[in-house]
């Protein structure tokens, strides 16, 4: 019996393996993340292992422990190959989720001072409601048309700029606005206690389309990137003012990336009407609205966009378990109040945003937080690119899932995936910043107030054009800036 039992045993620890190791490779296959090289590679190897093993277990001498060792190292053999066919497959379902088709949401609110007797949207038919009818009109009508649906008609007073609305509902010749949230941060430059001086008591949600991709083969052709960043925490599908705005340039061949930093306030048409306006207020008309204005700037086609909002930057370099980057000068951030040296510096998460999004201690101000910027993405690329990755690969994962909205398609994604894995290229990247002259000027999302804006250099935008097409005609740039690597 207890020979029966024994030899029982074995050929349970034995299918045990069979059957892990014939999911593992039919996961790894059917995700197509490892470069097929590796794959047939630990194929072979997982195949003789098990013939071996078989041999091991059931062909051996008399009162001999192989037998037993081996049937243990078969076990723990296929618990791991359990857990790595599980991760190949959550990278996938990670990879899905990133990149599945996503729209972004405006919301537009109908907001009264904190003590107004105002309790509910129903009572606003009595009242006067403010709003602006020339900025961005087709969204206000959408939203008036809403409002009447669900109360009926309004009485609407029509306001020119949002320093006279907020003005208006302060000094109560309303008694309230319609605010579409993305200008929320416009009001708040004005009326710091805005927030907490006021609440919202209606609020549409309106979504607007995905951003489409202009696909190419990402591992043969050089393509673009645009990078943004909003000024928001929370929902990162929220429309927003862009605070990061970055073209990123990807050569496969020859491994190369350039990155070109555009200032948050470059003074430039808006794609939708040609009336002037900071770059970064193209983003509260939609990120397609962004795309179109810089393919407008660059004379370029756009690929792809990746988006995050401060809320996704802090988990992700949090998984990565902080990040190593290289200051050229000392300085202390104003947000945190946080010691940055000359040289290597190892930040955790807040520090980190601290460290992009300061400005005020450089005579340069947004230009020199845009080449910080710049350094911190090439530290980030660097250590992802790296095997310290190893250590936080699950929990990058989990982040990036939640926390970046990409265009690029899984297809594209895994391609690029299995480049790097197979290739294990170190990447040259180069950096650039489109530069301009600090001015006072009308802009259009501040219905028509002049404000702090940056007019681009003419010069400036034709090498950063002139980068973009080298990088596209496969040709190696060498930008002033270098390397960031070195």
């Amino acid at each position: 019996m207890k020979a029966f039992d024994n030899k029982y045993l074995k050929r349970i620890v034995f299918s045990i393996q069979l059957v892990s190791l014939l999911v593992l490779l039919s996961v790894a296959y059917t995700v197509q993340l490892i470069p097929v090289k590796y794959l047939i590679i630990v194929s072979i190897v997982l195949i003789l292992l098990l013939v071996g093993e078989y041999f091991f277990i059931f062909y051996k001498k008399p009162r001999s422990k192989r037998s037993l060792i081996t049937q243990i190292m078969s076990v723990l053999l296929s618990c791991v190959m359990v857990v790595g066919a599980f991760y190949i497959y959550k990278t996938r379902q990670i990879v899905d989720l990133m990149t599945e088709s996503k729209f972004q949401t405006r919301a537009i609110s109908v907001i009264v001072l904190k003590d107004s007797a105002i309790k509910n949207v129903e009572q606003l038919p009595k009242h006067q409601t403010g709003y602006i009818s020339s900025i961005d009109a087709q969204t206000m009508t959408y939203t008036i048309d809403q409002l009447k649906k669900d109360i009926g008609d309004i009485q609407l007073s029509d306001y020119k700029d949002f320093t006279k609305l907020v003005g208006a509902l302060y000094d109560q010749k309303v008694d309230a606005i319609i605010l579409d949230e993305a200008f929320r941060s416009l009001v708040e430059q004005t009326h710091d206690a805005f927030n907490d001086e006021t609440r919202v008591i209606y609020q549409v949600k309106k979504d607007e389309k995905a951003v489409s991709a202009k696909n190419v083969d990402v591992t043969e052709k050089p393509f673009l990137v645009f990078i943004s960043g909003n000024d928001e925490y929370g929902d990162l599908s929220a429309v927003s003012r862009s605070d990061v705005n970055m073209l990123v340039g990807v050569n496969p061949k020859n491994h190369q990336i350039l990155l070109i930093s555009i200032p948050r306030d470059t003074y430039y048409p808006l794609h939708m009407n040609g009336q002037y306006d900071k770059f970064t207020h193209a983003g509260i008309y939609g990120l397609q609205e962004s795309v179109n204005t810089l393919q407008d700037i660059v004379k370029e086609d756009i690929n792809y966009y990746a988006r995050m909002n401060f809320t996704s930057f802090i988990k992700i370099v949090d998984a990565l378990g902080g990040i190593t980057v290289n200051s050229p000068v000392a300085f202390t951030t104003k947000i945190g109040k946080y010691e940055i040296k000359e040289g290597e510096n190892k930040l955790n998460a807040k520090q980190a945003l601290s460290f992009v999004r300061e400005r005020k201690s450089f005579v340069d101000g947004d230009f020199a937080r845009g080449r910080n910027q710049q350094r911190m993405i090439s530290a980030i690329v660097k250590k992802v690119c790296s095997p310290a990755i190893l250590t936080s690969f699950s929990a990058v994962l989990d982040t990036v899932s939640q926390s970046v909205e990409t265009n690029f398609s899984s297809h594209e994604i895994n391609a690029l995936v299995q480049m790097q894995l197979s290739d294990m290229p170190s990447w040259d990247i180069q950096s650039y910043q489109i530069s301009g002259v600090p001015n006072t000027l009308p802009c259009y999302s501040m219905g028509g107030i002049s404000a702090s804006v940056v007019q681009p250099s003419p010069a400036s935008i034709k090498q950063a054009t002139e980068y973009i097409d080298a990088l596209m005609a496969n040709q190696k740039i060498q930008t002033d800036a270098g390397d960031l690597n070195q």
